[in-house]
């Protein structure tokens, strides 16, 4: 599905092999790290995971506009700011900056997407209105628990279901695109989860697996749609 974007014989091929192998790597090794406590190794690999991955759009100057290229990339290097935000020890202090951070993220990503939108029809309307139904049922639970934090939760679930929805009313784009959207979408859902309701064995880890998921196949799906 995806050979054109690093079959190129433009000279950049296995310097893209080597982002997204160098990505998905860190974020292997990371697995090792995740239940363990706060550290400079588990900060770091966290961070380089999707930081690595932001480099990527940028061997693709030349094929496209560049202004998709930077959006994308403005994306994930928010992600991987967003992880390092909330792979530090006082979390008392840092959550919020990862929270607003990460909703940066899903911003640029609801950027990205919209100038190839069309209004969904059909299987795509589905998944937009099913996306939106789960999110509308978890947060009612979650919504009790969050004291202060409402504003700013509910806030960040309706821009995050935007970015979803957005993600399924691109015509032209793989189902990666919202599948990677709605992913994303769940791995946070798991994160308020953690923090507002009762944790579960391996929360960590379903955390990483799901947000390493939707990183990758946002991306590439993305890249997908504008590199021609």
């Amino acid at each position: 599905m995806f050979e054109h974007l690093f079959d190129r014989n433009d000279g950049f091929d296995t310097f893209r092999l080597a982002i997204a192998g160098t990505s998905l790597a860190v974020s292997l090794i990371y697995f090792a790290f995740a239940d363990s406590p706060s550290s400079p190794l588990r900060t770091t690999l966290k961070t380089l995971s999707i930081g690595t991955l932001a480099i990527l759009p940028w061997t693709y100057l030349g094929t496209t506009g560049a202004n998709p290229l930077f959006i994308l990339s403005l994306a994930l290097a928010l992600s991987a700011l967003g992880d390092l935000f909330l792979a530090l020890k006082d979390q008392q202090r840092f959550f919020l900056y990862g929270l607003g951070t990460f909703l940066a993220a899903h911003v640029a990503y609801l950027a990205a997407f919209l100038p190839h939108t069309q209004t969904p029809s059909g299987n795509a309307l589905i998944a937009v209105l099913a996306t939106l139904a789960a999110a509308s049922a978890f947060l009612a639970v979650l919504l009790p628990r969050l004291g202060k934090m409402k504003l700013p939760v509910v806030a960040y679930f309706a821009v995050i279901m935007a970015m979803a929805a957005a993600a399924w009313s691109i015509p032209n784009a793989s189902w990666m695109l919202g599948a990677g959207a709605v992913i994303f979408a769940l791995s946070d859902s798991l994160i308020a989860q953690r923090k507002f309701l009762q944790p579960f064995p391996g929360h960590h880890l379903a955390v990483w697996t799901t947000y390493v998921a939707a990183q990758l196949m946002m991306t590439l799906a993305y890249l997908h749609v504008i590199i021609p």
